[in-house]
């Protein structure tokens, strides 16, 4: 995401809010190409035994199909889908997509955790760390709650926004 903000202003004010340097990420942070590099090394890409657990990820993974191909994204949402489950496999949770199938939940990160009693345990909204270790303990909750009978199987690989059938 660039500093602008020409395409996102109002994230970028947001990212600002939050604590977040543009000038030192650019300086000090990982360049995009490495960092394609490194993911697609590690062994967490084209692997059908990762889980991959996030909520509203759209753009997220968006950014990082563009990254990891190397240039702009498909037109066809049906060629961006087969990317993201060439890359990330069969096992993409989008809990803002399961939500939908529990009753009484509704809203974004913060509210879901609220009705489920999950707390923040470390830093701040909107980091990755944190958002991220959020986003883990309530989907614990929320499939320990909602998801016992009907495995939390029944809703993966689609991602919240991008609902057309992904191959499954």
């Amino acid at each position: 995401m660039e500093e602008d903000g020409e395409e996102e202003p109002e994230s970028i004010a947001l990212l600002r809010c939050q604590g977040i340097d543009f000038e030192r990420n650019r300086k000090e942070g990982v360049d995009s190409v490495h960092f394609a590099y490194f993911l697609r090394t590690s062994g967490l890409l084209f692997n059908p035994y990762v889980t991959w657990i996030t909520f509203h990820s759209a753009y997220d993974f968006g950014y990082l199909i563009k990254i990891l191909i190397g240039r702009t994204l498909p037109t066809r949402m049906e060629d961006f889908l087969g990317l993201l489950r060439i890359f990330f496999g069969p096992r993409v949770f989008d809990m803002k997509h399961m939500i939908r199938f529990c009753n009484g939940l509704y809203g974004g990160l913060e509210r879901v955790a609220g009705a489920l009693q999950v707390e923040r345990t470390a830093g701040k909204s909107h980091q990755a760390g944190s958002d991220s270790l959020l986003i883990w303990r309530t989907f614990e909750r929320m499939a320990g709650r909602f998801f016992v009978d009907a495995k939390p199987e029944a809703v993966t690989g689609v991602v919240y926004g991008l609902e057309i059938d992904s191959g499954r």
